[in-house]
């Protein structure tokens, strides 16, 4: 299967524009620097240490992350990090989002790959319920759901300054701006409880087993492909009742996901 390449323009020609601090620019050119080298390693180490330090979500940082591991062929925090780059917080330009969805493309094709080769389960490609779901999670649906109910509001106490007709054209305004609040709003609010209610997480390892039970003695059920997108349904004592979108469900352990409402995770360090 062709595989196709991955963008690193950004990778080495982006700054962080959004940093704030010396340190943080210093770490992220050092990571650029050692990214044009070849050291993917030693940029993933530089990356990380700027995106512990920086106050917000970078999609820069995130992106740069991302096309490292994806480099280094780690599929699962290349998937991550990419996948957080694209979201609404994340504040992505639209270059960034169009390299970064490229550079997912490119690592899922890899992970379709290994999965068929090692017969490891992965998760169905994105539906347009999971795009829309994304988007109406975005905070800028909560805001436009919140200036159609102020601006309904306002029409309908002012239509009572304006003769018969005005009044009427007015509160027929007002009650289109009420629906759109209600309509807005319902779908801003359905999205983000679907989100707390099982939380996406991405599976970081190379393989990750998932078995009947939060025991590492427990039975493996079936291990999924680094990268595969789950849903985290349950918590509890360092393991996670996880879902794949096609319904298989089992016990993993949390740090073996990366759950992508969450803090960045620090992986460069560990085992």
């Amino acid at each position: 299967m062709r595989i196709r390449a991955l963008s690193i323009f950004a990778l080495l020609a982006l700054t962080a524009a959004s940093a704030r601090a010396d340190v943080v620019d210093d770490a992220f050119a050092r990571g650029n620097a050692l990214a044009a080298a070849g050291d993917y390693a030693g940029a993933v180490r530089a990356y990380e240490d700027a995106e512990a330090l920086l106050p917000g979500r970078s999609a820069a940082l995130s992106f740069n992350l991302g096309t490292a591991y994806a480099q280094l062929g780690e599929l699962g925090p290349a998937t991550y990090h990419l996948r957080r780059a694209l979201q609404p917080q994340a504040e992505a330009s639209v270059d960034i989002a169009e390299a970064a969805r490229r550079n997912l493309g490119v690592v899922r094709q890899r992970a379709e790959v290994a999965a068929a080769a090692a017969n490891l389960q992965i998760d169905r490609p994105e539906t347009w319920r999971d795009a829309a779901l994304s988007a109406l999670r975005s905070p800028a649906f909560g805001w436009l759901s919140v200036i159609a109910g102020w601006l309904a509001l306002l029409l309908w106490i002012a239509r009572s300054r304006y003769r018969e007709a005005a009044r009427s054209a007015l509160a027929g305004l007002a009650a289109v701006l009420a629906a759109l609040y209600v309509l807005i709003g319902g779908l801003h609010g359905y999205a983000l409880r679907t989100e707390l209610g099982a939380p996406q997480a991405i599976a970081l390892p190379a393989k990750l087993e998932v078995r009947e039970g939060p025991s590492i003695h427990r039975k493996t059920l079936f291990t999924v492909q680094g990268g595969s997108r789950l849903s985290l349904v349950e918590r509890g004592s360092g393991w996670g009742r996880v879902r794949l979108p096609g319904g298989l469900e089992g016990w993993a352990p949390l740090s073996g996901l990366g759950e992508l409402a969450a803090p960045p995770r620090r992986l460069a360090s560990e085992p």
